[in-house]
């Protein structure tokens, strides 16, 4: 299983249990496409909030490489700097991808990941 796919399915959903308030707050859906792989985050959906494939409407989309994924995930990426060196390229509304890192700042310290 690689690690976007991990994410998606296992430490995402985790992320969104242990903050389903916060999670409720927010409107809007996230597109991100890693690699070869596409999944679709949507925020107040209690039903099916992360699905795999790619919204096309998307109030955000965004495609990462593989290693800045990691990093995203791990707590360790410069967003500025991994959109001008093309690691990410991203389209939309940018205050959902500051909100899902706020969402997801207790969940890394949860699980010991190190923000570097």
């Amino acid at each position: 299983m690689t690690q976007a796919k991990a994410w998606f399915e296992r430490q995402l959903p985790a992320l969104l249990v242990s903050r389903f308030d916060d999670f409720l707050a927010v409107q809007g859906d996230i597109s991100f496409q890693v690699g070869d792989g596409a999944w679709t985050l949507t925020f107040g959906d209690v039903e099916e909030p992360v699905r795999q494939g790619a919204t096309p409407g998307a109030k955000l989309r965004l495609k990462f490489t593989p290693p800045a994924f990691e990093a995203f995930v791990g707590g360790t990426l410069d967003p500025v700097a991994a959109i001008g060196k093309g690691d990410i390229k991203a389209s939309g509304d940018f205050e959902l991808l500051a909100t899902l890192a706020t969402l997801m700042m207790p969940l890394q310290r949860d699980l010991g990941w190190d923000a570097g």
